[in-house]
């Protein structure tokens, strides 16, 4: 009798009993530990009033440019020592100064005409003088010739005088009437001989004045304070009519022509309208917005809408207050962005407490338009906003009971850092700020509360 399968029952036994021992004793006390707060910062957000703004880009320029352009020719011989590009020059300080000889002969030649023009006027002044005396003269004396011319015709009548002596009175009579004729004629003639010379005189008086009015060209001053931007005249060069000596810019004041799209201008022009924000301007009522084109910087400006410019490289320095201008009258033709210009006064004033150094032509600025605060909105730094595989904006709140809540908002105008949330949030919420990680609902939370959004 084979017994060897039975030595494998006594093991088989001791592991079945083992087994149920070990599944059947209860189980042992385990410590529970303590649920684990992740920190996060957290802000309150609070209805507020919004400053509505727009943003635009451009390059600083000079307000008033002016170029000298040679008007005479001639060599130069005066010119400031050290003249130069960047060089500022006050206004009125002579520039450049020309060799003034013969533009001097040709004044004393213009005078001298005047002068000879002016005796030939007092010459014939005095010549019609003495013709209308003369004239006098001679109607006295045709009297005298017709009284004798009748008294020897009346003693021709009489049978006392003679042919011949009447002949030779009416020949004198007819002498004299033709030197009285003669005489009327030269007195006709003084009023177109003296309107010729008047005009002479004229033209002589303008020769002058064209003279005059080279010689003065001949000192080139600054029309204004400004700075020197260019310069080709040296001094001993020979300058011809129509070469451009120098180019100045004013320092008084620059302009930005800030180009932005039309669009960032809606939000800011629609809270102009009954003391609404943007945001609470429901599409039906802006359609029915109209605003005269014309007229729209002086909306701008009634609005109390204000312009600061900035250096575009440090958005953190102290801005330039602006006034704003005009508006360019036509649209890019490359990006379609219309033009605001905008003046900034003193440009070259630097401000040591505020950092803020020189605005220098040609600078790259960023011009901000902002309107007065207004309206009751909620606004939320722009971090604090995520994006879900669906496209759908929300944010991470914290409940009453410290606990990650997820709540998907509808946003509005982006300003700056901020992005004004028209839907999903109320007052008093607490705002989870950044990003939880991990981000799991319903984890608890330790927050470090930062001011409320409204607060300034």
């Amino acid at each position: 009798m084979n017994l060897k399968p039975l030595l494998l029952l006594p093991p088989l036994v001791v592991g079945a009993v083992g087994f149920v021992w070990m599944t059947s004793r209860p189980a042992p006390d385990m410590p529970t530990l303590p649920e684990t707060a992740l920190a996060v910062r957290m802000q309150t957000i609070s209805s507020h009033p919004i400053a509505s703004e727009a943003v635009g880009y451009g390059r600083v320029a000079a307000e008033h440019s002016w170029s000298a352009i040679a008007e005479v020719q001639g060599r130069m011989v005066e010119m400031p020592v050290g003249l130069d590009v960047g060089n500022i020059v006050e206004k009125d300080q002579v520039l450049f100064g020309m060799d003034r000889t013969d533009h001097e002969l040709a004044h004393s030649k213009a005078l001298a005409n005047v002068a000879s023009v002016k005796a030939q006027i007092a010459e014939m002044t005095r010549q019609e003088e003495n013709t209308t005396k003369l004239r006098d003269v001679e109607r006295r004396i045709l009297e005298v010739a017709q009284a004798e011319y009748e008294r020897v015709k009346s003693l021709l009548d009489r049978g006392a005088g003679s042919v011949a002596a009447v002949d030779s009175a009416q020949k004198s009579l007819l002498a004299q009437q033709m030197s009285l004729t003669k005489t009327d004629n030269t007195l006709a003639l003084f009023p177109a001989q003296k309107e010729t010379l008047g005009a002479t005189l004229t033209l002589r008086l303008a020769e002058l004045a064209e003279a005059e009015r080279a010689l003065s060209k001949t000192t080139i001053r600054a029309p204004f304070r400004g700075r020197v931007a260019s310069i080709s005249g040296e001094l001993g060069q020979f300058v011809r009519v129509g070469d451009n000596l120098i180019t100045l810019e004013s320092t008084d004041a620059v302009e930005v022509v800030a180009e932005l799209q039309p669009s960032a201008f809606g939000p800011l022009v629609f809270s102009l309208f009954n003391g609404k924000s943007a945001p609470d301007i429901a599409p039906d009522v802006a359609a029915d917005v109209e605003i005269e084109t014309s007229r729209f910087v002086d909306v701008l400006n009634e609005a109390g809408v204000t312009a600061t410019v900035r250096l575009a490289s440090n958005t953190e320095m102290q801005g330039w207050s602006a006034q704003i201008m005009r508006q360019r009258g036509s649209m890019d033709s490359e990006t379609s962005a219309m033009g605001i210009v905008v003046r900034v006064s003193d440009p070259l004033v630097a401000h040591p407490v505020l950092h803020r150094p020189p605005l220098q032509v040609g600078s790259f600025v960023e011009v901000t338009f902002q309107t007065k605060p207004t309206g009751n909105n909620l606004s939320i730094p722009r971090n604090a906003v995520h994006m879900s595989d669906q496209g759908t904006s929300f944010v991470y709140v914290a409940n009453d009971d410290d606990r990650l809540e997820m709540r998907e908002v509808q946003l509005g105008q982006v300003l700056k850092d901020q992005v004004i949330v028209i839907k999903g949030l109320r007052d008093g919420q607490r705002l989870v700020l950044g990003s939880p990680n991990p981000p799991v609902l319903g984890m608890k939370l330790a927050p470090v509360d930062l001011p409320e959004s409204g607060d300034k």
